[in-house]
């Protein structure tokens, strides 16, 4: 019997071609500029972005996406992240495939931003990997399932969709557009305490003269890139960097709300909806944001705002949050009472636009704080657990009752 070959992992490929290439080629091909594959490609990217690769090693999988699979690594035993494109090898590669990694480092390369992953180089053979720093935190996407049904603090909520709108309003200050904005491509630093816009595969140079339609992920798409009707392979559709900011509404509805929009619809039945004016409820959504989201996710993009008016808006919602204490926003109030006393007292000094009944429909959900968890009816668990053996007790009586009365 003959015996069956075990083809090796991408991962496995990747560390043989990095350390290996040179001896089986017998030569450098460490630079991009004027390398030529038998396609005819020619990547044009500058040699000074090009890191050594043989100075790269890789540990785990931490990401995978249908382009690219993501390690953690060192590069000169600094910890970093390694996306490596697919098909392992670049010269099985299609031209654009390349091209878009070459569109992705260039890009890259000119944008620099407290809130947008920092990119440290990249390498073309004999695998395209782009390296950038090592985020820790995880994915916003994976933070907020571990703490499902719990959702974050209105004050995290509002830290985390201003530096969002910081990171959005420098990109399109530089000419770029993302496409591809939501949860997953939003990483925490290991403290938790901030967001970084990662992942620029599809993100380009805005052009007026039409796109790739259907870019991105059809949940957080604008429904200016969605066609009802169907579209050959690779047509183009005219919209803006106004479809980034239809994405970041749908992005703060999942932070604040800590689900997926339009969760019991398929990938592609929610672009339809949203194509059709449907928009996920805002129910139990804190007041003042609505507003903000709600011209966000316009389905005219000329009502849209820009992301420098997006961060003002966040910037004076935070300020008030911190400054005012406004309790029935920034946390669960603790007892009915101590909700009446702030809404008669603090809620006059809040500026934003807070109601009654938007404190109402927050004191009723569930929070997770810094300090502790909140249950659903506002008490901390030391609370709850302080009122467990009194409420034992009036069962154990109500039961001693009914016993006595029915003679059981």
């Amino acid at each position: 019997m003959a015996q069956q070959i075990q083809q090796p992992s991408v991962s496995e490929l990747f560390q043989l071609s990095l350390t290996c290439s040179s001896k089986n080629t017998g030569q450098d091909t460490s630079g991009a500029d004027g390398a030529v594959f038998d396609d005819g490609f020619v990547f044009n990217i500058d040699p000074t972005l090009l890191l050594d690769r043989h100075k790269l090693s890789i540990d785990h999988i931490i990401g995978e996406g249908s382009h690219s699979i993501v390690y953690d690594g060192r590069y000169e035993f600094h910890p970093v992240a390694i996306k490596a494109i697919l098909p392992g090898r670049t010269k099985d590669a299609s031209p654009d495939c390349k091209a878009r990694f070459q569109r992705e480092v260039n890009l890259l390369s000119k944008v620099k931003h407290k809130n947008i992953v920092k990119f440290l180089g990249a390498s073309v053979e004999p695998t395209m990997v782009i390296v950038t720093e090592l985020l820790e935190g995880g994915s916003l996407l994976k933070n907020l399932k571990r703490i499902y049904p719990m959702t974050l603090d209105y004050e995290q909520c509002l830290s985390f969709a201003l530096e969002i709108s910081q990171a959005m309003e420098h990109l399109h200050a530089k000419g770029f557009i993302h496409r591809d904005l939501k949860p997953s491509n939003l990483l925490l630093t290991k403290d938790k305490k901030h967001v970084k816009v990662a992942d620029f595969g599809i993100a380009r140079e805005e052009m007026c003269d039409g796109m790739t339609s259907e870019a991105g992920t059809y949940r957080y798409m604008a429904p200016e890139l969605f066609s009802k009707s169907p579209l050959r392979k690779g047509a183009k559709k005219c919209y803006d960097r106004k479809a980034d900011v239809y994405s970041f509404a749908m992005v703060l509805w999942s932070l604040v709300k800590n689900e997926t929009p339009f969760k019991d619809r398929k990938d592609l039945m929610a672009a339809y909806a949203a194509a059709n004016n449907m928009r996920p409820s805002l129910d139990e959504f804190p007041g003042c944001l609505v507003p903000l989201v709600k011209s966000c996710w316009e389905e005219d993009p000329k009502l849209r705002p820009e992301f420098k008016e997006i961060t003002t808006t966040l910037t004076t919602l935070l300020r008030v949050c911190r400054s005012t204490g406004t309790i029935a926003l920034t946390r669960i109030a603790e007892s009915d009472e101590e909700l009446e006393s702030n809404t008669d007292g603090q809620s006059s000094k809040a500026k934003g636009p807070t109601s009654q009944q938007s404190m109402e429909n927050i004191s009723n959900r569930r929070t997770i704080k810094p300090n502790g968890l909140i249950d659903v009816k506002g008490e901390s668990l030391s609370q709850r657990k302080t009122k467990t053996p009194k409420w034992n007790n009036i069962k154990l009586k109500c039961l001693s009752f009914f016993k006595l009365c029915f003679g059981i």
